[in-house]
């Protein structure tokens, strides 16, 4: 993805040459010129120092303070010592500065990149806006779609749940390494078929964790019938909190009449626990005053 960007006024230090900077009331202007006395063809990666002409292209860089920066790239073109070379001509490439055909040097592309991901297209406008810089969400969402997915293992211990992209609408499911505690992968539905597909191509889970739904149950044993399939803690948790939730208000009037019932019907046990739920009620509540120490002494207010 994105590389630390470079510490230096200029992208590459070490193949470029300050000559000037100009400033107006829109931006700085550096004008800069290569310093390699050769160049490598892209093509056949033949080293050449004829120079045939020479070219300028202005690129977006990092801003300076606020203020919008261009580099006024002063480049050579170079003939191909190569005979059996189709590309006679070429121009010296930067990798480092910019891309080929860019019009932003690769540290703010970089810098976008990394906007892109963290706040989107629209967020990410405002954000850049107020840098001294010029793109669109549209732009920021397309570095973000460039980016190569990274290559992850297949998890031996993998969590499956579902999530909405439109409330009530449409749902997708996310899976997740437990064992790292990172999600891998984002499926477009919660559907078995689509789960069991991805099960196929990645082989080697052997615990999957997932909620009580039917859909993932019959993905996992499509898809992988030799997997350990568990129920995960926190639909467990929330199942039971829900269940013991229903059982105690069908049970109200049972508690009420616990609650009134005459202390001398108990027995001493009952009695017993029964007082000290009604002291720590009353503790968490507050109501309950603070009972003197043993062998304290009480003393009235002296008279006026």
């Amino acid at each position: 993805m994105a590389r630390p960007t470079s510490p230096t006024l200029l992208p590459d230090a070490s193949s470029l040459h300050l000559v000037r900077l100009e400033a107006d009331e829109q931006f700085i202007l550096a004008v800069v010129e290569t310093t390699s006395p050769e160049a490598l063809c892209p093509l056949c990666q033949c080293r050449s120092q004829s120079i045939h002409s020479r070219s300028v292209r202005v690129v977006a860089d990092l801003p300076w303070a606020g203020w919008a920066v261009r580099l006024e790239l002063h480049v050579r073109r170079f003939f191909c010592l190569n005979k059996e070379c189709l590309r006679q001509i070429f121009t010296e490439r930067l990798p480092h500065v910019v891309a080929p055909y860019a019009r932003r040097t690769t540290r703010l592309t970089d810098l976008f990149t990394l906007i892109g991901f963290a706040l989107g297209g629209e967020a990410g406008k405002r954000l850049v806006d107020g840098m001294g810089v010029e793109t669109s969400p549209d732009a920021l969402l397309r570095l973000v779609r460039a980016q190569q997915e990274s290559q992850v293992p297949t998890p031996r211990v993998l969590g499956v749940d579902d999530f909405c992209f439109c409330r009530r609408r449409s749902y997708g499911a996310i899976l997740i390494d437990l064992e790292r505690r990172v999600p891998i992968d984002l499926l477009p539905d919660r559907e078995a078929e689509t789960f069991k597909k991805w099960r196929l191509s990645h082989p080697g889970v052997q615990i999957i964790s997932r909620d009580r739904g039917g859909a993932f149950a019959d993905g996992a044993r499509q898809g992988a019938p030799q997997a350990q399939q568990v129920a995960d803690r926190w639909h467990l948790l929330a199942n039971l909190s829900e269940s013991m939730k229903g059982f105690f208000l069908n049970k109200q009037a049972q508690l009420k009449a616990l609650g009134h019932s005459p202390v001398e019907d108990l027995c001493e046990e009952e009695a017993r626990q029964l007082a000290r739920l009604s002291d720590q009620h009353e503790e968490a509540s507050g109501s309950k005053k603070p009972s003197a120490p043993p062998g304290a002494r009480h003393t009235l207010p002296a008279d006026p």
